[in-house]
Formats: structure tokens, C-alpha cells, sequence
């Protein structure tokens, strides 16, 4: 079936998919988390946020299944599709794990800066909230 050929889903549909994608990673079982990563993927043009979730959520699972070749793949897709947000910083800290897990040090390393450069502020506020340990 082709992008133009999937079907509309309302936004309620969407963020149904969304949390059942989460749920299922999170509770260990990443195949099937896999399987609602890749239906929303298919069902989002490239460059969304949909698809960049999608993609980072793919990502996240071959990184837990071992695989980090399809993890980078996965992240690179998501980073390929226009100007990203400050939300989207997750994608160079996936994109680090990846290149960290296939021996790409350096790689990895500009990838985690990136990561927080762009998560700067948030950082910032979260480290200055936090309780000291002496």
C-alpha cells in the first residue's frame, strides 16, 4: 500500500498507537512495540513529529534487541526529514548510543554533544533543581 493509499487516523487514533508503541517497549516486549513503531512510520509522511517518533522508537528498540546497524539506520531516517526542535534532541542521544554500541567513539561523542547542546536549557534548569551530593 502506498503513503497515499493509508488511511486518515483521527488524532485520538494516533496517540492510541502512540501509547500502546510505548507501553509494549516498555514493558520488555520490543517486537511488538516494533510492530505499532512501524505502522505509525508508515501511516506519517517524513519529517513529521509522528514519523520522527515512530523512527526514534524503532531506534530504541534494535538498540535493546542488540542491533545497532538498524538502530542508526532508524535514527538517521528520522534525522534526514527537515529543521528539528529542541523535542528532537533525543534522536542524536539515540544516534550516540548506536555509534558508541559499534565502536564509532568519536562519532558518538559529537553526536552526545550535540545532544546536549540542544537539551541545553532544559539540562540546565534540571541540574540546578537538583539536590547537591556532597
Amino acid at each position: 500500500m502506498t503513503q497515499n493509499a493509508m488511511p486518515n487516523l483521527t488524532e485520538d487514533e494516533k496517540k492510541t498507537l502512540s501509547v500502546l508503541a510505548f507501553l509494549f517497549f516498555r514493558l520488555g516486549m520490543e517486537d511488538r512495540a516494533r510492530r505499532f513503531y512501524e505502522t505509525i512510520a508508515e501511516l506519517s509522511a517524513p519529517g513529521t513529529p509522528d514519523f520522527r517518533f515512530a523512527k526514534a522508537g524503532l531506534s530504541a528498540a534494535a538498540l535493546e534487541a542488540g542491533d545497532a546497524e538498524t538502530a542508526l539506520r532508524e535514527v538517521r531516517e528520522a534525522l534526514a526529514g527537515g529543521p528539528l526542535s529542541s523535542r528532537d534532541a533525543t534522536l542524536h542521544w539515540l544516534r550516540s548510543r548506536a555509534l558508541w554500541a559499534l565502536g564509532r567513539e568519536e562519532e558518538a561523542r559529537a553526536a552526545r554533544e550535540t545532544f546536549l547542546s540542544m537539551r541545553g536549557d532544559a539540562l540546565s534548569a534540571l541540574e540546578e533543581d537538583a539536590p547537591k551530593v556532597q
